[in-house]
């Protein structure tokens, strides 16, 4: 098994764990990340890093770029609770949850992986 498909295993766990813990907490209500502003766009772009790891190594670096900045972009919006609610907001202080985390690790696990492919790929100095 190759450095990158070793990876890309541990990448694609830490996405699916990403989409089931809770992406922020409203006191005991936990908001997952399909109720939060624009998740599509983290969602999308881990699919496309993922996709792209083995055919097109450059398309899939660009996209962990990408897929980090979505996950922080998504983070941010949790705090938008009108959005999240609609009109009934509770009155807590709202706390990010550990989605953004395991989707910035699983983003840092799939470039290592690409990293160690561009490794196996160059020749040794003679």
């Amino acid at each position: 098994m190759t450095p990158l498909a070793k990876w890309t295993i541990v990448s694609v766990s830490l996405t699916v764990l990403a989409v089931l813990v809770p992406w922020a907490t409203y006191g005991d209500h936990d908001i997952e990340l399909s109720r939060l502003p624009l998740w599509w766009t983290y969602l999308g772009a881990a699919a496309v890093m993922h996709a792209c790891a083995r055919v097109a190594p450059p398309v899939s670096a660009g996209f962990v770029v990408v897929a980090v900045a979505s996950a922080v972009l998504v983070a941010t919006g949790y705090d938008e609770a009108s959005r999240i609610f609609g009109h009934v907001v509770p009155l807590v202080v709202p706390r990010p949850g550990l989605g953004v985390v395991f989707a910035v690790a699983s983003a840092a696990a799939q470039a290592a992986g690409l990293r160690g492919r561009a490794r196996a790929a160059r020749p040794l100095p003679a």
